[in-house]
């Protein structure tokens, strides 16, 4: 390396100092630290969310929404998911276009990694998408939880995958909320399908001409509302592609 003297004749030496080599190398690898911890920080949400849930149900601990760089995350929810063989609503004879719809639905529900969460079922009156009503709402309330959001975008990309009306529904158990009259599970199941319904429409521009609201309180269980975990399931939000539809082949209006 060449050296020049300074005023005082003393030899100097060019280039930078040895002690900023070794600083610039620390900088790289802290950079480097912290990319890595962004990239933990914008895992799959929806992934990470089914994952927890099940650890919750696995060993029914609680735990406190968690938030990654802004983006909520629903905290672990004891689903108490409704066994098929539980369901009291009637499967009648299943047609080829039916069959066909709901193993296209399930499929889009398993890419997305919701199986955990959604719940896919044919019916008298078509295909259900089902969803455990608190992973969208607290308690007694009809304006949506923020960690549903994510959920919600999912369902939003499965309407617009299947062509059609949908009939958004809210369902309640038999419990009165905040000690009202019966009458307000009405009020509460309907508003929150039209919340529901508000969310798809503003936000995920699903054409509002496509969609449709009811309410049904408690008068349409799934089980009987005789225990806690039972009146869980029976709070929910169903998405119904309607049976006359499919059948026709998407001609019917």
């Amino acid at each position: 390396m060449e050296e020049e003297e300074d005023d005082d004749g003393a030899a100097v030496e060019e280039g930078l100092p040895a002690w900023m080599g070794t600083f610039a190398d620390l900088m790289s690898l802290l950079l480097t630290f912290f990319i890595l911890i962004l990239s933990f920080a914008n895992m799959d949400v929806i992934k990470f969310s089914a994952a927890v849930a099940s650890l919750q149900d696995a060993f029914g601990t609680a735990s406190a929404m968690h938030q990654y760089e802004g983006t909520n995350i629903p905290s672990p929810i004891t689903l108490s998911a409704p066994s098929r063989t539980r369901l009291i609503e009637l499967e009648i004879g299943s047609t080829d276009e039916m069959k066909d719809l709901r193993q296209n639905i399930e499929e889009m529900v398993e890419r997305s990694h919701l199986e955990n969460l959604l719940e896919v079922q044919e019916t008298n009156r078509g295909i259900v998408v089902r969803v455990i009503g608190q992973l969208l709402f607290d308690p007694g309330s009809a304006d949506l939880r923020p960690e549903s959001f994510v959920l919600l975008k999912e369902i939003a990309l499965l309407i617009q995958a299947v062509p059609g009306p949908v009939s958004v529904e809210g369902h309640t158990d038999d419990t009165s909320s905040s000690g009202a009259r019966q009458t307000s599970n009405w009020r509460l199941s309907a508003g929150r399908a039209i919340s529901v319904l508000d969310y798809l429409t503003n936000v995920q521009d699903i054409d509002v001409n496509r969609l449709s609201v009811a309410g049904y309180a408690s008068t349409r269980p799934l089980v009987p509302n005789d225990n806690e975990e039972n009146r869980e399931i029976n709070r929910r939000v169903e998405f119904v592609f309607p049976r006359a539809h499919i059948e026709s082949g998407g001609n019917s209006a």
